[in-house]
């Protein structure tokens, strides 16, 4: 089983729509998949109670850093091949739980000041761990290149790579959460899906996650 934090010390950064993106891209690989919701708002939550009764993957719960060991324990027997971890905005206890039982770190980044001055602090949880981290650029405007290019400054003066894939700014994903679904399950054929395709896979290979197996089924 392998376990992934979403992190960054500010909220409206994307962890959680990060999280059930990349949990629903792994569910339709056919990986049996958990988000845990760390944020007390339970976004991740009411995402999954307004997920359609026919998709009952990715499984969500949500728990607190005194129950974080037992959780992953559970989820281990119970064959979990993922762990997506959803973590709260600002300063928590529940952030270095998540980060200290995590195998990677993502730390999404938008191009605002306030993205900029949680990575630090991000970036700094991770080595204190000596969890790897990568920052993924997140909600940049679809023309913005240099925005982009932004983010790979301040994640570079951190001494963080960047993942290879920056997603844009739109709207289906804001669309897909209100019915409880996805970019990639709203729109397939979109630039979103794509972008989200792309970072799945890129996170597949560096978690070195099969996906050959039986397809998990929830009775």
């Amino acid at each position: 089983m392998k376990v992934t934090a979403i992190t960054i010390n500010k909220g409206g950064a994307g962890k959680t729509m990060l999280s059930r993106s990349l949990g629903t891209a792994a569910a339709s690989a056919g990986l049996l998949v958990l988000i845990l919701d760390m944020d007390t708002q339970q976004n991740s939550i009411n995402w999954r109670r307004r997920r359609p009764d026919d998709r009952p993957l990715p499984l969500v719960q949500f728990t607190t850093e005194n129950d974080l060991e037992e959780t992953l324990k559970r989820a281990e027997e119970a064959g979990c091949d993922l762990v997506l971890i959803d973590t709260p905005p600002g300063r928590s206890v529940e952030t270095p739980a998540a980060v200290e039982a995590a195998d990677l770190v993502l730390i999404p980044c938008t191009s605002e000041i306030e993205s900029f001055e949680g990575l630090p602090k991000s970036a700094r949880l991770a080595r204190t761990t000596g969890t790897s981290a990568f920052v993924v650029p997140n909600f940049v405007h679809p023309s913005g290149r240099a925005e982009a290019e932004v983010i790979r400054g301040v994640a570079a003066a951190q001494n963080v790579p960047c993942a290879p894939v920056v997603l844009h700014e739109f709207n289906v994903h804001r669309d897909g959460s209100l019915q409880g679904l996805t970019a990639q399950e709203v729109q397939p054929e979109s630039k979103a899906a794509q972008e989200i395709n792309a970072l799945w896979e890129w996170f597949r290979t560096e978690l070195q996650l099969t996906t050959s197996a039986i397809v998990h089924r929830v009775a």
